[in-house]
C-alpha cells in the first residue's frame, strides 16, 4: 500500500515526484495502517503495539521493529518517525520491481539532488492506482444504494485524502464535492487516518485535500 500512495504522488507524466513534506507523514501512514490491517499491529486505548513476527518486507519491517523496541507509543508519533526513511525504502522497492528510475545528479558541482521517474511499467501502474482510488472516491456511498467501500483500496483513499495526495487523482472540484464520501473513508482508515491527517496539519505542508 505504501507503494502506491508513492505512485498515487507523481505527476501524470511520471517524471517528476513533488517534493512536499506530506508525503513522509502518508507514507508512514499507508505502513502502518497495512500492518494494523494484516494484524501485525494492535490498537490499544490509541497506542500501537506489535503481533506476530516481523514482516518480510524491508519497509514494514522497519516500522515494526521500531514499535516492538519501543511499544505504547500513540499513533502519531509514528507517523512522525522515519518518514524519510520510510520514503527512500518504498521507492527502492518500486526499483526493484522495475516501477521506479533513481538517479542522483549534482547542483553547483556539489549538492546532491535525488531524482525518481515512473519506467513505463510504473507509468501504468499510477495510472491504475489513480483510476482505482478515483472509482472508489465517485463510488456511491453506502446506504444509498451501494455496497460500502472495503479492502486495500478503500483504505489507501481514505489515508491519501488524510494525507493531502489526492490532487493527481482527483482534481479540486471533485474532491469538494466528494467531501463527505472521502471524510468516510478517512474515519474508516482509523486511527491511522487521524494521525496522518495531523501530522500535515502540524507540518504546515500541502494542504489536506
Amino acid at each position: 500500500m505504501a507503494g502506491d500512495m508513492v505512485l498515487l504522488a507523481f505527476d501524470e507524466e511520471g517524471g517528476r515526484l513533488p517534493v512536499r513534506q506530506s508525503l513522509a507523514p502518508a507514507v508512514r501512514g499507508a505502513l502502518l495502517a497495512e500492518l494494523l490491517d494484516g494484524g501485525a499491529l494492535t490498537d490499544e486505548a490509541g497506542a500501537a503495539g506489535v503481533a506476530g513476527e516481523a514482516p518480510a518486507d524491508a519497509a514494514l519491517r522497519h516500522v515494526w521493529q521500531g514499535i516492538a523496541a519501543d511499544p505504547g507509543r500513540k499513533w502519531l508519533h509514528w507517523v512522525r518517525r522515519d518518514g524519510r526513511e520510510s520514503v527512500r525504502q518504498v521507492l527502492r522497492a518500486l526499483e526493484k520491481d522495475g516501477l521506479v528510475r533513481q538517479s542522483t545528479s549534482r547542483v553547483f558541482g556539489f549538492l546532491p539532488l535525488d531524482r525518481a521517474r515512473l519506467t513505463p511499467a510504473g507509468l501504468a501502474a499510477a495510472r491504475d492506482v489513480r483510476a482505482s482510488v478515483a472509482a472508489t472516491a465517485e463510488a456511491t456511498a453506502a446506504g444509498a444504494g451501494g455496497a460500502p467501500a472495503a479492502g486495500r483500496t478503500a483504505l489507501l483513499t481514505g489515508l491519501a485524502h488524510a494525507g493531502g495526495q489526492l490532487g493527481v487523482a482527483l482534481p479540486a472540484d471533485r474532491r469538494r464535492v466528494l467531501k463527505g464520501r472521502l471524510t468516510d473513508l478517512a474515519e474508516d482508515a482509523a486511527p491511522v487516518s487521524a494521525a496522518v491527517r495531523r501530522a500535515v496539519q502540524d507540518l504546515g505542508g500541502a494542504a489536506v485535500s
